[in-house]
C-alpha cells in the first residue's frame, strides 16, 4: 500500500465531467460500441474488516469505467474481484482471482491488488499471460526493486522475463522514512516502539521506519513482530514500550491485521496520550472503530498517494463521484488513486487499439502502452513509469484523526 501524486481551465467547464476530472479528454469513442467488449478487472479486499480499505479503490475503478464506457468502438466494462477471506486479504484467494482473469480473454488489464503480499502472489500469474496490472497502493519495495534482503527477488516474480506490473504508489523505502521524519521533526518523538504484523507490507514498512529513526539519531526502544492470527493482546508489548520510555508507537500493519487494536489497549497502560503512528494500512474507518474511545488527535498515518481534493481542479470530479457513489466506504484515501489507475489503463487501451489498426489489441500491446505512458496528468498526479514499473515521481500525504474522521495534514512530492 502507499502513494505520491498530482488543470482544468475555464475552457473545460463546458466539457463532459470526465474531461473536467483530470484536465484531459477521455479516449475517443469512435462511434458505437459494436466492435466487442473489453473488461477492466479490479482486485481488492472488499468484505469484512478489509472492506474499509478495499472498497474505495474499487469504487474509483467503477467510476472511471462508468465515465469511459466506450473506447474507439469497444464497450468497456468493469469486473470486480474480492480477495478477502474471512474479512482479511488473502494471497491464495488473490491468485485464484487472477487465474480466473487470465482465462477470460476479454480482460485486458487489472487494477490492484491493494496489499503487497497479494501482489507477490499474483504478479507471476498475470505475468505468464502478459496481463497488465497496476496498483494504487502496493508499497513493498521488493516488488519492483532488487535489494540484498529481497526474497523473492523481483525477477522471480516475472517468469517471462518481461515486466507486466506497475504502481503509482511510492515504495516502503519512502513511506516508512517519511513517518520517521514526521515523528522526530514534527512530533519531537525520538524514542519509538515498533511492531508489525510480520506480513510483506507491514514488516517492510516497519523495518524502514525503524532504520530511519536510528539514522536520524532516535531510538527504537522495543521492536516486535506478531502472528496476528493468534494474537489479540498487545499489552505486554505496550508495557515494555512504556517501561523503555517510548514517546510514540509505530504499527507496521493494516486494520485487518489488527493495526489499531493496540491503540485501544494503550489507554490502560500509558498515563499520557502519546502518538500512535502507522502507514496507509490503518487509514480507514475500521482503525477508528478498533481504537475505540482512545481514538484521539494523536493518531497519524501516511498515505502513499496524493489527496485529490487538494487540487481545486478536481472539485467537479469529486462532487460528481460523491453524488453517484454514496456508500460509506466509497470515498477513502485510495478512491482516486484507484480511479487514476483505471484512467491509465483506459488511456493505454486506446493507444493499443490504434496500434492494432482499430481492432482488439493484444495483452502485450496493452502492457507496452502502459509502459509508454508519459506525463499523463490525472487527479492525484502526473504519471510516467520507469523500467521497473514504478512511477518516476509520486506524492506522500499525512493524515491525522480529528473530529471523528481522518483529516488531511500535508503532502509532498518524492522522486524514486
Amino acid at each position: 500500500m502507499h502513494r505520491r501524486w498530482l488543470s482544468a481551465t475555464a475552457i473545460l467547464a463546458g466539457i463532459a465531467i470526465v474531461a473536467a476530472a483530470c484536465g484531459q479528454a477521455a479516449p475517443s469513442s469512435g462511434g458505437g460500441a459494436d466492435k466487442g467488449e473489453i473488461i477492466i478487472a479490479s482486485n481488492f479486499p472488499t468484505s469484512g474488516a478489509d472492506r474499509a480499505s478495499g472498497r474505495g479503490p474499487e469504487a474509483g475503478v467503477a467510476y472511471a469505467v462508468q465515465l469511459n464506457g466506450n473506447i474507439k468502438g469497444f464497450k468497456i466494462t468493469h469486473k470486480p474481484y474480492d480477495d478477502a477471506v474471512n474479512g482479511v486479504h488473502d494471497p491464495q484467494k488473490g491468485a485464484q482471482n487472477f487465474t480466473d482473469m487470465v482465462g477470460n480473454t476479454k480482460v485486458l488489464g487489472v487494477v490492484g491488488p491493494f496489499n503487497s503480499n497479494v501482489a507477490r502472489a499474483t504478479i507471476p500469474v498475470a505475468n505468464r499471460a502478459s496481463l497488465v496490472m497496476i496498483s494504487p497502493s502496493n508499497t513493498n519495495e521488493c516488488l519492483t526493486q532488487d535489494f540484498p534482503y529481497c526474497d523473492p527477488k523481483p525477477a522471480a516474480l516475472r517468469p517471462t522475463g518481461k515486466n507486466n506490473y506497475f504502481r503509482i504508489a511510492a515504495p516502503d523505502t519512502v513511506q516508512g522514512p517519511a513517518m520517521a521524519d514526521f515523528s522526530i521533526d514534527t512530533l519531537k518523538a525520538t524514542k519509538v516502539a515498533v511492531w508489525s504484523d510480520n506480513e510483506t507490507f507491514g514488516k517492510g514498512v516497519a523495518d524502514n521506519f525503524g532504520k530511519r529513526i536510528q539514522a536520524k539519531g532516535g531510538q527504537v526502544v522495543v521492536r516486535q513482530d506478531f502472528d496476528v492470527k493468534s494474537t489479540n493482546d498487545f499489552r505486554p508489548f505496550l508495557q515494555r514500550a512504556k517501561d523503555a520510555g517510548a514517546q510514540a508507537i509505530y504499527a507496521g500493519a493494516t486494520s485487518a491485521t489488527k493495526g489499531c487494536i493496540p491503540r485501544a489497549q494503550m489507554k490502560s497502560i500509558f498515563t499520557t496520550d502519546i502518538p500512535y503512528l502507522g502507514p496507509d494500512g490503518i487509514g480507514d474507518t475500521q482503525c477508528i472503530k478498533d481504537a475505540g474511545d482512545n481514538a484521539t488527535a494523536n493518531m497519524y498515518f501516511t498515505n502513499a498517494a496524493a489527496e485529490a481534493a487538494q487540487d481545486p481542479a478536481n472539485k467537479a470530479l469529486i462532487d460528481d463521484f460523491k453524488a453517484k457513489f454514496t456508500q460509506k466506504e466509497d470515498l477513502g484515501a485510495y478512491t482516486f488513486p484507484g480511479y487514476d489507475c483505471a484512467k491509465i489503463l483506459l488511456d493505454a487501451i486506446g493507444r493499443a487499439i490504434d496500434l492494432a489498426g482499430g481492432k482488439m489489441p493484444t495483452r502485450d500491446q496493452v502492457v507496452q502502452a502502459v509502459q509508454d505512458t508519459k506525463g499523463l496528468k490525472l487527479s492525484t498526479g502526473t504519471y510516467s513509469f520507469d523500467k521497473n514499473g514504478d512511477p518516476t515521481s509520486a506524492t506522500m500525504a499525512f493524515y491525522q484523526y480529528k473530529g471523528g474522521d481522518w483529516s488531511f495534514v500535508k503532502q509532498f512530492s518524492v522522486g524514486q
